[in-house]
């Protein structure tokens, strides 16, 4: 008979009740240790933590920790709160590895039986002390995480957020989709432009949602936040967003032509390695360029 373990919360809250766990909270790149008590997440200046966003409510969330649990309620928000993608109904048991997603920002909780399981890099403790976005010194006194760590954070966030999107952007609010989507978006090109590299499948979600928010915002910034993350990644952009922007193009305004002209470069200068469908693709980018040109 195999041995079968469930992963499910409530499994899990079970076998660590009678152990000590040290529970914390990663935060754009900041890890704090998780203290015993109750953690309010809103808007409002009386809570624990402070997120300056306005997708968030007053009082949006809450986290009450013990000894041996972590539980997330919603204090009944507009926007909700999402655990893994699904949104949040009343009171949710969390569990290692659980992302969350608060208005526009996103967080990863992590639970470790026993404290010397914890990385060695410093930790803040987050309880009492109210936190204002990222200007508290006791933020500032966190080491961030690494590069690639924080590329598969966005990477995460993208595909928690992108039903959402699709939702807002089906109902024709573009503006609101760019304000859910848009940090993330900028978030994730930056760490590709530091870190010289992009995982492929990441890069294509993330450019598939840069020209949708093209599309409904008729802002050409999106259209050179594609060509800007493939000049990264040194390849061509996937054949049906090359498809799409042969439509998009001809709508925006504001379009920066150079940073086409470099990425065509760019795309000319690897052709030898191109397979035949990349370097089909790589002709019909250079007819953007003449699209964008005439």
């Amino acid at each position: 008979m195999s041995d079968v373990r469930r992963t499910d919360p409530v499994v899990k809250q079970l076998e660590t009740t009678e152990r000590a766990v040290r529970f914390s909270l990663l935060y754009r790149g900041h890890r704090f240790e998780l203290k015993p008590g109750t953690l309010v997440i809103g808007r409002g200046t009386g809570c624990q933590l402070v997120l300056d966003d306005a997708l968030v409510s007053r009082k949006h969330a809450e986290l009450e920790v013990t000894e041996s649990t972590a539980v997330l309620v919603d204090l009944g928000s507009v926007n909700g709160v999402f655990v893994n993608g699904l949104r949040v109904s009343g009171r949710r048991p969390l569990i290692d590895g659980d992302k969350l997603v608060i208005g526009q920002q996103e967080m990863t909780i992590f639970a470790a039986v026993n404290p010397s399981l914890l990385p060695e890099s410093p930790t803040a403790r987050l309880s009492a002390d109210t936190l204002v976005g990222l200007e508290s010194p006791l933020i500032q006194a966190a080491k961030p995480a690494a590069d690639e760590s924080e590329a598969t954070h966005q990477g995460d966030a993208l595909s928690l957020l992108g039903g959402v999107v699709d939702k807002v952007l089906a109902l024709g609010r573009g503006d609101e989709a760019e304000r859910i989507i848009g940090p993330y978006l900028r978030n994730y090109l930056a760490t590709a432009q530091k870190a010289s590299s992009a995982s492929p499948e990441a890069a294509e979600k993330a450019v598939g949602y840069a020209v949708k928010l093209a599309a409904a915002t008729r802002k050409g910034e999106w259209i050179d936040y594609a060509f800007a993350l493939y000049t990264v990644c040194r390849r061509p952009l996937p054949g049906p967003v090359v498809d799409q922007l042969y439509t998009v193009l001809r709508q925006v305004s504001g379009l920066n032509i150079n940073l086409l002209r470099g990425y065509v470069a760019v795309l000319r200068s690897v052709s030898a390695r191109l397979g035949p469908n990349e370097r089909f693709l790589a002709q019909r980018i250079e007819g953007l360029e003449r699209l964008a040109s005439a």
